[in-house]
């Protein structure tokens, strides 16, 4: 699926340190994220593994911080659940 983000989605995303890409993770996913978003026409493709992690970083996890962020990047686009079937 494809999914376009807005300015503040793309400003959530690229706060995320280029640098700590390999860090794996969380880190690794939004870094991974940025360079494969279409910076022209603000696409991001997600295939269903990507929709699954996300969900799981953002919901699986103790309270980090990137709950928010996560939330705040994909929200609009998946939804409250971040793609995920409500229990």
């Amino acid at each position: 699926m494809f999914i376009v983000l807005n300015q503040d989605e793309i400003a959530l995303l690229d706060e995320q340190d280029q640098s700590t890409g390999g860090d794996g993770g969380f880190q690794g996913m939004l870094v991974a994220f940025q360079k494969s978003l279409r910076r022209g026409t603000s696409e991001l493709r997600l295939t269903d593994d990507d929709v699954q992690r996300i969900a799981k970083y953002a919901f699986d996890y103790e309270n980090g911080g990137w709950q928010t962020r996560l939330i705040g990047i994909f929200g609009r686009s998946l939804g409250p659940n971040l793609g995920r079937e409500p229990a």
